[in-house]
């Protein structure tokens, strides 16, 4: 009961109250409606006519929409970390590797400082042109993400590539010695044997065996350390993506816009993604050939070579390589369609920007005060929510309404016993002295589950651990790499920021700047 309280919803009267936000959203919607293809028919008017310069075109967002609007956006952006779960850690590397998007995060944060002009009427014109700027700012900021995923892409396709061509070669040379020793061998049964045992010794020569064992011990190191670059900056990518996804949609219900379907090629890149779930398994079966081929070897550092064990570590091997050619194979092709759907993403957020701009330019000023009311529900929402609880609620068109029609500022109390309402899970989740609600419970990096009462282990918490110490080595495996590969690059990008940041994205004396970190409950 205490909790209805809190939540200042009373559930007995949503159902009363329904029909009663139906009829003020259908009120609010037709007059958007209208007011929006009354400019449409204005402006294409103006332009059959020549009139391009004149008053029609250069229409522009109430300034009072275009700062609820710019806020909820960058607010958006920013809870996109304190919101992650088990994979927190790589999304916070992903920015500290990177600087250019480092930067982005910077310069969002600063949008949340707005400048103030000294004369009053400057203030006009700074707020008409504050809506093109920060279109401009946020098709950077994409172009950004873009660029990151690119960067990803080129560690995962050096990796792939690597791993494939060294698997290649040693099948290549196994596969010369056997057809080499069948030629040289006439009993069928002797040859059988023998030729697989080739696959452990094909140069029968020790320095050059342990040569070949040696390369590939290397690559694998290789490959290993070439995968944290990846997965730190496509996790990144894909998370703020996500989001901005989720509250790109809300923004668009804010002011009523029809939801955006997806291309069909954007659908197909969603199914070739998959092909990194089946690079996944080819993984975990190679995963466990290595310590079998050792625990097949090490019996025979002591009793002398069997045939038979021989035989077995040869297949082995050749399993393997050929394991781990077609995880490099699935890899390539399902990081290369996901690094093509984040550049398709960020194209699409950058129009459907465009888009909502145009039709806030068309909210008539008696609907304003009511549009500026939703998208600050928006923010609020963005405060509380993680990605995949946000991207619920903007899926659900009934929920998605009730929350933004409230009248009353949102809290965490109010948003849980409104997904309750609607039979949407929502959970009390805490990470890094931050509280929030998300689809699941949150996880931490170690694979256990927030109760409520702390963290607890599940099934699944093992597995995550070991995944967790394998992320760690990957992590610091590649930390060397990544310094020689990107060393002059980084530290140019790093002064970059260091300038940009002093010159332009501080905030003036008496502006007013917004923690995101401070509303967390």
């Amino acid at each position: 009961m205490s909790a209805r309280a809190d939540a200042e919803i009373g559930l007995a009267g949503m159902r009363e109250d329904a029909a009663y936000r139906r009829a003020e959203r259908a009120d609010f919607g037709t007059r958007l409606a209208q007011a929006s293809n009354a400019a449409r028919h204005e402006r294409l008017n103006a332009q059959l006519h020549g009139h391009v310069s004149g008053h029609t075109a250069t229409r522009r967002p109430d300034p009072r929409l275009s700062k609820a609007f710019a806020h909820a956006w960058a607010g958006l952006w920013l809870t996109s970390g304190p919101c992650q779960h088990f994979y927190r850690k790589e999304f916070d590397l992903a920015h500290a590797r990177d600087a250019r998007l480092a930067q982005s995060r910077q310069q969002v944060d600063a949008m949340l400082a707005p400048t103030h002009d000294a004369r009053d009427d400057d203030v006009a014109s700074a707020a008409h042109a504050s809506i093109e700027r920060i279109g401009a700012d946020i098709a950077a900021w994409l172009d950004t993400l873009a660029a990151t995923g690119r960067r990803g892409w080129h560690f995962r396709a050096a990796r792939d590539a690597l791993s494939l061509v060294g698997n290649l070669s040693l099948l290549a040379v196994i596969a010369a010695f056997l057809y080499r020793e069948r030629d040289a061998d006439d009993e069928a049964s002797q040859h059988t044997a023998r030729g697989i045992a080739t696959a452990n010794t094909p140069f029968d020569v020790p320095w050059a065996d342990w040569s070949l064992l040696a390369f590939e011990g290397v690559k694998g190191v290789l490959t290993q350390s070439l995968g944290s670059p990846t997965l730190i900056r496509h996790h990144a990518v894909d998370e703020i993506l996500k989001r901005m996804d989720a509250g790109c949609r809300l923004l668009e219900a804010c002011a009523l816009l029809p939801a955006t379907p997806q291309t069909s090629w954007r659908g197909t890149l969603s199914n070739l993604t998959r092909a990194r779930d089946v690079a996944t398994l080819f993984t975990f079966a190679n995963s466990a050939v290595p310590p079998a081929r050792l625990g097949l070897w090490v019996p025979s550092w002591f009793s002398g070579p069997s045939s038979t064990t021989d035989a077995s570590r040869g297949i082995l091997r050749v399993a393997g390589l050929m394991l781990d050619s077609c995880r490099a194979v699935t890899s390539l092709l399902g990081t290369w369609a996901r690094n093509e759907a984040f550049t398709i993403d960020a194209r699409t957020l950058t129009q459907r920007w465009e888009v909502l701009s145009t039709r806030l330019a068309d909210v008539a000023p008696e609907d304003i005060a009511t549009v500026q009311r939703r998208a600050t529900r928006v923010t609020q929402l963005a405060r509380h929510c993680d990605t995949p609880l946000l991207a619920k609620i903007a899926s659900h068109p009934m929920l998605c309404e009730c929350l933004l029609a409230s009248a009353r500022d949102l809290s965490a109390s109010q948003i849980t016993v409104a997904c309750g309402e609607f039979d949407v899970p929502c959970h009390a989740s805490c990470g890094d002295g931050l509280s929030y609600l998300s689809l699941r419970p949150a996880e931490n990096p170690w694979g256990q589950r927030w109760t409520g009462d702390g963290w607890e282990s599940g099934g699944a918490t093992p597995a995550r651990a070991a995944y967790r110490l394998l992320l760690l080595y990957q992590h610091w495996s590649a930390a060397l790499l990544e310094q020689v590969v990107g060393a002059s690059s980084c530290h140019g990008d790093e002064e970059t920021v260091v300038r940009a940041h002093m010159s332009d994205a501080s905030p003036p004396t008496g502006a007013t700047h917004v923690a995101m970190e401070s509303t967390w409950l």
